[in-house]
C-alpha cells in the first residue's frame, strides 16, 4: 500500500495507506464470520480516525459488509486484497520463491487457472481494477511491482521475528 501511495501521488499520506494496509484484517483471525463488522470496535480502542475505519471496512465490500470503496486507497486495496494472495501462492510455485522474477504473462496465466489459489476471486480482483478505470494487465502488473518494492524487508523482518 505504500508503494501504491506513492505511485499514485499520495507521497503524503504513505503512512496512513500503509496502515490501513497493514490493519485491514485486524479482525479477520479470531472473529472470521464478523470479519470488517468487528474492525470499528477494535479501531476504536487505538481512536484510529474515522477515514481509517471507513478504509479498512471497505475493503469487505460486497464479500462481509456493505461499506463501499469510496476514495482511491481503499479502491486499490479492494483490488489487491484477493490479488496479493493470488500472487503471493504464485510466487511460492516459482524457483526462486520470489516476485522478483515473476513476469506478467506467467501471473495471467495463473489467474486464468481457477483450480490454482482458489479462495481468490477472480471476479473481485476484476471489480477492483474496474472501480479504479485500470486494466486487468495494469492492476496485476502495479501489484507485482508494489511486492517487489517490499519483499526484501518483509523477509527480512519475518526471518527476525522467527529467531
Amino acid at each position: 500500500m505504500r508503494w501504491y501511495a506513492r505511485e499514485l501521488g499520495y507521497g503524503d499520506q504513505v503512512d496512513f495507506w500503509g496502515l490501513c494496509g497493514l490493519l485491514h484484517d485486524v479482525d479477520f483471525e479470531q472473529w472470521p464470520e464478523e470479519h470488517c463488522k468487528k474492525a470499528p470496535e477494535l479501531l476504536a480502542e487505538v481512536s484510529a480516525s474515522p477515514e481509517m475505519v471507513h478504509a479498512i471496512c471497505s475493503h469487505g465490500y460486497g464479500i462481509c459488509c456493505d461499506v463501499e470503496p469510496e476514495h482511491e486507497m481503499e479502491k486499490v486495496m479492494f483490488a489487491v486484497d484477493e490479488l496479493t494472495g493470488l500472487i503471493g501462492a504464485a510466487a511460492r510455485m516459482r524457483p526462486s520463491k520470489s516476485v522478483m522474477d515473476m513476469e506478467l504473462s506467467s501471473l495471467k496465466k495463473k489467474f486464468k487457472d481457477k483450480k490454482f489459489a482458489a479462495g481468490c476471486s477472480r471476479d473481485i480482483i476484476k471489480d477492483g481494477a474496474e472501480r479504479l478505470g485500470w486494466t486487468l494487465d495494469e492492476v496485476l502488473e502495479k501489484t507485482i511491482l508494489a511486492m517487489r518494492s517490499c519483499e526484501e524487508q518483509t523477509a527480512k523482518e519475518l526471518a527476525e521475528l522467527c529467531e
